[in-house]
Order: C-alpha cells, then structure tokens, then sequence
C-alpha cells in the first residue's frame, strides 16, 4: 500500500516481506528518502505481473492493483527524471506519473499480450505533460489559432521536446504547416516562467520597481504617430508592386490578426505547400528591398 498526505508524495511501503526503515530527515532529503524506500520494493516479473493482473482485472482485487503500483514505480520515477529540466519539482513529477500509472491499471487489458508498463507509460508521460502545462504559467497562453494549436500539442512528448531541445523541430514543424523557426518562436513564448513582481532583482530592489511607466511623453507619442504613418505608407506603397497572389499570401500570412499557415493557403490556392513557402520568401525580399 501507500501512505499519503496533502504534502507528500506517496511513500512506497514494501509490506510484510519486508520492513522499511524510516530515516531521519534532517539526514536525506524528502526525495532521497522516497528513492530509497523505492529501492526496497521488487519489481514484478512478466508471471507475478500477469497474475496481478488476472486477480485485478477479474476479481477487483485492491491488494494485487496495490502490488501493481508499486511494482511498477521504478519505471514511473525513470520516465520523471527525464522533465526534470522543466525546473519543476521531482517529487511533484513523480507524484503525477503515478495518478497516470493508477489511471492505466484500471483501464489495462491483458489479453492484448503486453505488459502493463508499455501500456502505462503513455498515461505516466501525458499526467506529467498535463501537470507541466498547469504549473508553466498562471497567464492564459495563445491568442490565436495557430498559438492554441502548437500549446496543445506542447502535451506530446515529441513536439515538447522540438520546443525545449530544438530536436525535431523541423518535423514537428511540418505538422502545422510552418517552418522551424516559427515554430521555436511561438512555443518559447509558452515556455517562460512566471516571475513574481514582489521578488528581488539582482540589485536587491523588488522586480517590480524595474517596470517602465506605461505612459510616454508628448514628444514620443508624436515621434511614434509620425513614424507609425510613415511605415504604413510604406508597407502600402511596397504591397501595391507585389502581384495579386503575393500579396494574398503576405496579407493573410502576416498582417492578418488570425494568420493562416501555409497548409491553408496552399489548399485555397491549389499548389503545394512549399511553393506557397517559396512564394511568401519571395515576396518577403521584395518588400525589404522595396521598403529600405
């Protein structure tokens, strides 16, 4: 069984077979002590797991769904290590890898011949990826359509690993019809702590005195107006010696408040998606060499 509170991960107790000596906390950390109890617990071959598994599955048998658990917790601790570069607690982790791990108990099927971890790593993996999207930022992310899409993907394994490592990105990418860099651009913006206006610079003065006044003085307001129009005229001047399909793609790709990806405007204007990409590039270098 396991032991719980409101504070605690649940502390893995290896039963009758054998004791679990308690240590002194001021000697181990709460996640060395939790890693250690974990080291006493055995963990299940492919013949006890499957008779586990019978008396659970057919009998509802609470003392094999326990054994389960805990036999089955070293794989869960594994797969949490491999966030822990989210800079977010292990024991936290861990403790929602093994909501994941109860959750595919109770829905595991052994007659599909597998074991139960191969089946239970997808919930251990998507309870830690729903659990690191919660606790990423108090600030509801994603304004548009484009920015909902790739934070909900954020749950899957390998799109968050494309947004932290840069691995994959271009692949992942592709999924939404926009490049790498695009890509790593948006998801960053998910990917930022929240700070507390309340804590301390490095200057030992509260964050929240370093915020500039929202207000700018008359002669900048004017200076911004001014230079506002210009670019506009500008970017209008600039458009007009685009062609009719180039300037479609710059106008719903970029000054659009929803922009389409590229997988839509290829779709509407029946060419491929990486021709819409050359056209939109080429475009792009019109409008700088025309603009500067």
């Amino acid at each position: 069984m396991t032991k719980t509170n409101n504070d605690q991960l649940p502390i893995p107790v290896a039963g009758k077979a054998k004791s679990v000596a308690r240590y002194r906390s001021d000697e181990l950390s709460p996640l060395d002590m939790w890693y250690r109890e974990l080291r006493q617990i055995e963990k299940l071959g492919r013949e006890e797991e499957a008779e586990l598994t019978k008396k659970w599955t057919e009998d509802k048998d609470l003392q094999a769904a326990q054994r389960l658990l805990l036999g089955n917790l070293h794989a869960v601790a594994a797969i949490a290590r491999e966030y822990r570069h989210f800079g977010l607690p292990e024991m936290d982790l861990i403790q929602e890898g093994t909501i994941g791990l109860m959750k595919a108990i109770h829905r595991f099927d052994p007659s599909r011949g597998f074991r139960l971890m191969t089946y239970a790593s997808w919930w251990v993996r998507a309870a830690i990826h729903d659990y690191i999207l919660k606790s990423w930022s108090i600030v509801k992310m994603g304004t548009n359509k484009m920015q909902r899409r790739i934070f909900s993907g954020l749950k899957k394994a390998k799109h968050a690993i494309a947004a932290i490592e840069g691995r994959l990105d271009e692949e992942v990418a592709n999924e939404y019809g926009i490049t790498g860099s695009e890509f790593q651009n948006i998801a960053s913006s998910f990917l930022q702590r929240d700070m507390s206006l309340d804590s301390e610079s490095e200057e030992g003065t509260s964050m929240v005195m370093a915020l500039p006044s929202p207000d700018l003085h008359p002669e900048e307001q004017v200076i911004n107006a001014d230079w506002k129009s210009h670019q506009s005229n500008q970017l209008h001047d600039a458009m007009s010696h685009l062609s009719d399909r180039d300037r479609l793609i710059i106008t719903r790709r970029h000054l659009s408040e929803e922009p389409d990806t590229l997988k839509d405007l290829a779709g509407e204007l029946g060419i491929s998606i990486e021709r819409v990409r050359q056209l939109e590039a080429r475009a792009m270098k019109k409008l700088r060499a025309t603009m500067t």
